[in-house]
C-alpha cells in the first residue's frame, strides 16, 4: 500500500468494466468519465477488466491506459499491468496442457448437449 499512500483510501480498489460501463460498447470514452476517473484516482485505488486485448483497450480508453490506471485487466484477466509495468501470465490453456484442456471442452460440450432443457439455442 505504500504506492498509493498519497491517496484519501489507499485500501479501497474500485474496478470497472470497460465496455457498457467506462464506454459504450466498442466505443471510446469520453473526456467526462476520463475526468471523473482522474478524480476518483486521487481518492482510491482504480482499474479495469475487459475481454478485449490492451490494444483495443487503448483505443477505447486512451493510449495512455496503462499508466492512467493503477491496475489494468485485459483478455478477463490474463494480461495484467500494476503502476504501469505488466504482470507476469498465464493461459488457460497453457496452464491445463492441450491434452486435459481438450477433455474438459468435450466433457462440458456433451453435459451442455445432454441438457434436458425447453428451448436450446
Amino acid at each position: 500500500m505504500a504506492e498509493w499512500k498519497d491517496r484519501e483510501r489507499p485500501d479501497t480498489a474500485v474496478l470497472f468494466d470497460v465496455d457498457g460501463t467506462l464506454t459504450p460498447a466498442r466505443r471510446p470514452v469520453s473526456k467526462e468519465v476520463l475526468e471523473v476517473l482522474k478524480d476518483l484516482r486521487k481518492k482510491v485505488v482504480i482499474g479495469f477488466v475487459g475481454g478485449s486485448d490492451i490494444s483495443k483497450q487503448q483505443e477505447q480508453l486512451g493510449a495512455r491506459v496503462i499508466e492512467d490506471f493503477d491496475f489494468a485487466f485485459a483478455e478477463n484477466g490474463l494480461t495484467a499491468y500494476r503502476l504501469g509495468k505488466q504482470l507476469s501470465s498465464q493461459s488457460f490453456i497453457g496452464w491445463l496442457g492441450e491434452e486435459k484442456y481438450a477433455n474438459l471442452a468435450n466433457f462440458i460440450l456433451r453435459y451442455i448437449a445432454d441438457l434436458d432443457i425447453p428451448r436450446k439455442r
